[in-house]
This record gives C-alpha cells, sequence and structure tokens, in this order.
C-alpha cells in the first residue's frame, strides 16, 4: 500500500509531473503532424468526445469519491479549465475558429495557474492528484494538437476576441455562483474562483479579501494572456 503525503508545492513529485505534462503535450503533437488527414481527424473526434463525456460525468464522480469537498452543483464544468476543455472540443467537431481561440488561450493560462498552483491536498500517487493533473494534461495535449498537428495558428484577432468575450462569460459565470448558492444552501459555488480564494498555496494569499480579489485576476489574465500570444506577434512582425 502506498503511503500518501501531504502535498508540497514545487517538490519533486510536484515539478516532475509538470515537466512529464508540459514534455508529452507539446512534443507528442509533434510526431502526429505527418500522419493522413483522416487519421487526424479520428483523433480529434476521439479527443472530443472523452473530453466532453469526462466533463459531463465528472460532476457525478467527484461527489462521490469526496463527498466531504465537492457536490453536484460545485463540480458543474463552470471553471476556466473546464470551459476550455469543452470549447476545444466543440472546435475539434465543428471548425469553428471562436471555440480554438478561446480555448488556446484560457486553456495554457489556466492550465499554467494550475499545474503552478495546485488545490488538491495531497502528493502523488492520491487519486486526486492523478485526476487533477490527468484532466489538465488532457486539454493541454488536445489544444497543442489543435495547434501542431492541425496547423490552427493564433493571431492578433485571436488575442483580441479572447480578451472581448471573456467579460461577458465571465459575468455570466459569476451569476451563476451567486444564483447557486442563493438557491442551495448547502453548495457554495466559487467557479473561476470569483467568490472565494482557492484552497491550497497559491497567489492569493497576496490578494486582496473577495470580491476584491477580482481586481488582482483582471490584469493577471491579460498578462497571461499576452505571454501566450507574444511568440505569435513576434513571429509575424519578423517572420513574415
Amino acid at each position: 500500500m502506498f503511503e500518501v503525503e501531504e502535498f508540497k508545492i514545487f517538490g519533486f513529485e510536484h515539478l516532475l509531473t509538470i515537466f512529464l505534462i508540459i514534455s508529452f503535450s507539446i512534443l507528442f503533437p509533434f510526431l502526429l503532424r505527418n500522419l493522413k488527414t483522416s487519421s487526424k481527424s479520428k483523433i480529434a473526434l476521439g479527443l472530443a468526445i472523452f473530453i466532453i463525456l469526462n466533463e459531463v460525468i465528472k460532476p457525478f464522480y467527484y461527489p462521490a469519491l469526496y463527498p466531504e469537498r465537492y457536490d453536484f452543483l460545485s463540480t458543474l464544468p463552470l471553471h476556466l479549465c473546464n470551459l476550455a476543455s469543452l470549447f476545444i472540443a466543440i472546435f475539434f467537431i465543428s471548425k469553428i475558429r471562436f471555440f480554438f481561440n478561446l480555448s488556446f488561450f484560457w486553456g495554457i493560462s489556466g492550465v499554467l495557474m494550475a499545474l503552478t498552483q495546485p488545490d488538491y491536498p495531497y502528493d502523488f500517487p492520491h487519486l486526486h492528484f492523478i485526476l487533477f493533473n490527468f484532466n489538465h494534461a488532457l486539454l493541454l495535449f488536445s489544444i497543442f494538437f489543435a495547434f501542431i498537428t492541425l496547423k490552427n495558428i493564433p493571431d492578433f484577432k485571436s488575442y483580441q476576441d479572447t480578451i472581448f468575450y471573456s467579460i461577458p462569460i465571465v459575468l455570466v459565470v459569476f451569476s451563476i455562483n451567486l444564483l447557486i448558492n442563493f438557491l442551495s444552501k448547502n453548495t457554495v459555488a466559487n467557479y473561476m474562483y470569483l467568490i472565494e480564494f482557492p484552497l491550497g498555496e497559491n497567489l492569493t494569499r497576496f490578494m486582496p479579501d473577495p470580491p476584491f480579489h477580482v481586481l488582482i485576476f483582471i490584469p493577471i489574465a491579460l498578462l497571461l494572456f499576452s505571454i501566450t500570444y507574444l511568440p505569435f506577434y513576434f513571429k509575424d512582425k519578423f517572420y513574415s
């Protein structure tokens, strides 16, 4: 029987997990670039189906595994990475560029924050550790599959659209938080961490108390979106 220890941020298991997820998510799509178009389409469809099924059943299996921490209304797919996962799945099926744009910037920014500031309490091989990192690895791999293997390249309009559409979507999620918390006395809906700080060791310890922490979230999100777009900005400026 494995002995499960309390999670240590940037401990060996944490750093190794980050390295493996990023390496796999970037390198493996490179290996798939020369597949036939039909094979790429089948992989994309398989990823889409798996992601959608995973997000649909997550509100059922998380509360079943951790009833003391989760319930159905607190595990709906409304966090940034959940929505990015659904959007990349929709893109694989529909080929509508809007969904790739939001998934690319939301997903890379969200996964970066999630991997470096996780909120699970225990280290590997605890199941929560494995599920959390598997779900984020799946999202990151899917984004880079769309980017590298399927050759969807973000441009300045992608960056602009992400910022423009993020605002109303966040407002909708905030309203859903308020509605759930008003209607259900036993649930604390905290999607996108707009109501309360996330658990664990993270940057929010340096932020003002909720709801004023959102004023810090906004420039952090803009900074992460900008950093994500920066390589493409330089490519378009100097190599096009």
